[in-house]
């Protein structure tokens, strides 16, 4: 992710909205049910916080693949997908600082355990003997292209499902070709949510006005095309979830953490 471009858009539009972090301009026509949460916890650019929006929060926060210290864990090494992980990225690249491990929980005692690395490139998956695996097939799908350098891949469990969703932004495309880009968010390849990114904010007057480059947040959407969550990246952070299923909300709230702690790793 740029972070000097999502910098300068927030100070530029925090100004002109009288230091009130902004919201995205999502189209209202799409939107009419959509919950707005404010992000609290989100600390500049320190890391060991706890996050909350809503109903929702972080249990545990940490750097690195570290497996059976969290809280829920213990269920979770159990999981198809869980120990293919480092087979895929390397167990070094897993310990660096480019990786982060979360916790979350809600106010109905769902859980998850999310991994998330950051500056990956699309040949890890074909190098680790998984031709096959979400990225790979999903990408096929969607025709979004499997060449990129600076991937964020992240890892959903959550403690009902027998397999992890798996999420991929690049970085790169995300921001320069804010226009055309899509991401995902998939279980396999026929279930799952396209990620687009967000370049539009709210000023003062309600009023829609384009960020000058880059993206300053991301929407989500199912595989019909509406929207169900989106994200704002700017300062603290927003986030926006539809009124589906509490199981659905759930898994969005867990993309939406996961793309709100990027800027920490």
């Amino acid at each position: 992710m740029n972070k000097a471009i999502i910098i300068v858009m927030a100070g530029l539009f925090i100004s002109i909205t009288a230091c009130k972090t902004p919201d995205l301009a999502l189209k209202e026509a799409e939107w009419q049910s959509a919950e707005r949460m404010d992000v609290q916890g989100r600390q500049g650019w320190t890391f060991n916080e706890k996050i909350s929006f809503g109903d929702y929060r972080t249990v545990t926060l940490k750097r690195s693949w570290t497996k059976g210290s969290g809280a829920f864990v213990g269920w979770t090494v159990y999981k198809p997908g869980y120990n293919e992980i480092e087979k895929i990225i390397g167990v070094d690249y897993s310990r660096r600082k480019q990786s982060v491990r979360f916790e979350l929980t809600d106010a109905r005692q769902q859980e998850s355990a999310v991994f998330c690395v950051t500056k990956v490139k699309s040949a890890n998956f074909v190098i680790g003997n998984n031709p096959n695996s979400v990225v790979n097939t999903v990408s096929d799908v969607l025709e979004i292209g499997d060449d990129w350098q600076n991937g964020f891949w992240v890892n959903i469990f959550l403690k009902n499902d027998d397999r992890p969703w798996e999420m991929v932004i690049d970085n790169n495309d995300a921001q320069r070709q804010r226009k055309n880009y899509t991401g995902f968010l998939a279980m396999d390849r026929n279930t799952y949510y396209t990620i687009k990114p967000v370049y539009s904010l709210r000023n003062k007057n309600g009023k829609s006005v384009n960020t000058i480059a880059g993206s300053v947040g991301f929407e989500f959407r199912n595989k019909d095309g509406k929207p169900v969550a989106a994200v704002s990246l700017m300062d603290r952070g927003i986030v926006y979830l539809d009124k589906v299923s509490d199981q659905e909300r759930f898994l969005l709230a867990n993309a939406c953490a996961a793309l709100l702690l990027q800027q920490q790793i």
